[in-house]
């Protein structure tokens, strides 16, 4: 984990790099050029021995500076070893990459990523394949700035809102947009090409939807059971205690029994069963012999520290789940600097209820009994069933009403690059919500220096996920089926045939009913008289981030875009925004 910036002609690179600090402790480096400057703040995990960055090759006339991890990197040192290496350092490797390979350089990699190539005429950002590791830009004129996070930018530029049609659909921004005017997210799996004129984006890896398998049953389970376990390998470090955070589900529980860290961590409600899987993961922990963390937020955690945590995240993101992650990579960051995670198995194994839903009703609606009976079905349980499947799912994920149709229209896009529906609401999940999980995952460890890794978000476990039979994700009414085979004789049948997971739930329906009633509605009310309308949608009961949302957004004026109410300070006193609240 590092935060990287830089700037195609002026701009205070060392004031952009101090925003930066909290992603990388460990020490700073600047490459100071005549039209362009970079900086990195670093958090050395590999290389304690190494030069801050920026690295450059033999020559010095290329150089490049990284956020994240390229996992590969042994392998890749071995393919270019006519270079000369003077770290042990996968930075290193990117720059030698790119003078053997050129832009292609980036298909070699294996990692969670984002990293600035300056080789004297042309400025390359580039992302990993799932955006994983955060960049962004700002471009006019001729000026070119882009950072790890959106605030470095905005000690250059005039934070203004743009609040999109996709955040009011889906209570997040999607693809390039972001929350603020003529700030743009580099794409995942993309380079950026600035050559002091104009920005060229190109893309380097997507889905194949047309890639389909001819292993069968018993080589798929065996082909995924080898690709989760070497990619866990390739994500734990050598000689570095690691620790995950660990709910009790399948998931976690999968890595903790393959990876076997020394810590873990679990963030625990005590409200009852439904929000209660504590019995998981202390039988996961002691079965590893794990040192178990449990931590137990409260209303007056989520009040003191959700200022700051807005802050670190640099807009409002369609989770609530937020505080848990916080605390937890808190209490991660005293004892380890790497933190594994179970992101993306839901959206690749076919995990959410609301896929087997879905299936469900495309059964029903395929049904000869059921063909000439759509119109009874529809008066007998909603309007909305047996709709067009894109329209239907965008009905079921949708959590505001946008004024046009042009976040129903992404999700159609999606639908119509993919033959199968599980497949398209995956892929609509991986392009449109799995976003903001990333970006929570990221931004609460590198709040504490910390870097997080997400093993079943291997590109290579990603692209044979799609290429999966839909029974293979979802049988018999089971989610994760072929998860759960590759688990079997690893992972304890206990916990592999539980049908009460329940996610990393935040009980904030709950605390703003009672704790937090008079604190949230101050600043729901504030934000009304902003005269800011958001349309709400269909109402989920305990689950509804409505008055959560609208809360966030209050929280996010006033530290972005009107901080008249805040102040500016850093960890070391300058730059960093904290409000008084907190």
């Amino acid at each position: 984990m590092c935060g990287i910036a830089g700037v195609w002609k002026e701009g205070d690179i060392q004031k952009m790099i101090d925003i930066l600090s909290h992603r990388g402790p460990d020490g700073e480096g600047f490459y100071l050029g005549k039209r362009v400057k970079l900086g990195a703040r670093c958090l050395r995990i590999t290389d304690y021995s190494s030069e801050n960055q920026p690295i450059f090759n033999e020559d010095k006339n290329i150089c490049v500076v990284l956020n994240g991890k390229i996992y590969n990197y042994s392998d890749l040192r071995t393919r270019l070893k006519r270079h000369t290496f003077n770290t042990n350092t996968d930075t290193e490797v990117i720059v030698h990459a790119y003078e053997e390979f050129g832009l292609d350089c980036v298909n070699k990699f294996n990692g969670s990523f984002a990293f600035a190539i300056w080789d004297g005429k042309y400025l390359v950002l580039g992302r990993d394949r799932l955006g994983q590791k955060p960049l962004y830009y700002f471009q006019r004129n001729g000026r070119l700035i882009f950072a790890s996070e959106i605030k470095s930018i905005l000690s250059e530029i005039e934070a203004r809102p743009n609040l999109t049609e996709d955040f009011i659909a889906f209570e997040s921004t999607s693809g390039q947009e972001t929350l603020f005017k003529d700030v743009y997210s580099v794409p995942s799996g993309s380079l950026l090409i600035f050559d002091g004129k104009r920005v060229s984006i190109k893309k380097y890896w997507q889905i194949d939807p047309n890639y389909v398998t001819e292993l069968n049953e018993k080589q798929c389970i065996e082909k995924l059971r080898w690709l989760i376990q070497d990619a866990i390998k390739l994500r734990s470090g050598k000689n570095m205690p690691i620790g995950l955070f660990l709910s009790g589900g399948i998931d976690s529980s999968l890595i903790a029994y393959i990876a076997k860290p020394k810590h873990v961590f679990t963030c625990h409600y005590n409200l009852g069963e439904h929000f209660d899987e504590l019995y998981y993961a202390e039988l996961v922990a002691k079965d590893i012999g794990a040192e178990h963390h449990i931590i137990q937020p409260k209303p007056s955690d989520f009040q003191k520290w959700y200022g700051k945590i807005i802050w670190h995240l640099d807009q409002p993101i369609a989770t609530a789940s937020t505080l848990s992650a916080f605390l937890l990579a808190k209490k991660a960051s005293q004892f380890v600097k790497i933190v594994l995670n179970g992101e993306g198995a839901d959206e690749l194994f076919g995990g959410y209820i609301r896929y087997l839903l879905m299936l469900m009703e495309e059964y029903l609606g395929n049904l000869r009994e059921l063909k000439s009976y759509h119109s009874l079905a529809r008066f007998f349980w909603s309007e909305e069933v047996f709709s067009e499947l894109a329209e239907r799912y965008f009905f079921l994920t949708k959590r505001g009403i946008p004024d046009t149709n042009n976040p129903f229209k992404k999700i159609k896009t999606i639908f119509s690059q993919h033959r199968y529906l599980l497949n398209q609401m995956c892929a609509c999940d991986i392009e449109i919500t799995l976003p903001s999980l990333l970006t929570m995952g990221d931004r609460v460890c590198a709040a504490h220096g910390m870097e997080n890794r997400s093993p079943y978000l291997d590109y290579r476990i990603v692209e044979f996920a799609f290429s999966l039979p839909s029974e293979l994700k979802i049988k018999e009414n089971k989610t994760k089926f072929i998860l759960k085979k590759v688990a079997k004789g690893i992972v304890p049948d206990e916990i592999i045939e539980r049908k009460d997971k329940k996610g990393l739930i935040t009980p904030i329906y709950q605390w703003f009913s009672n704790e937090l009633s008079e604190w949230s509605n101050d600043l729901i009310r504030s934000f009304k008289k902003r005269k800011i309308v958001i349309k709400r949608g269909n109402f989920r009961g305990e689950y509804d981030r409505y008055l959560y949302m609208l809360l966030s957004l209050e929280l996010w004026y006033r530290i972005f875009i009107d901080p008249k109410d805040f102040l500016y300070e850093s960890e070391k006193k300058t730059d960093k925004i904290h409000s008084k609240v907190m």
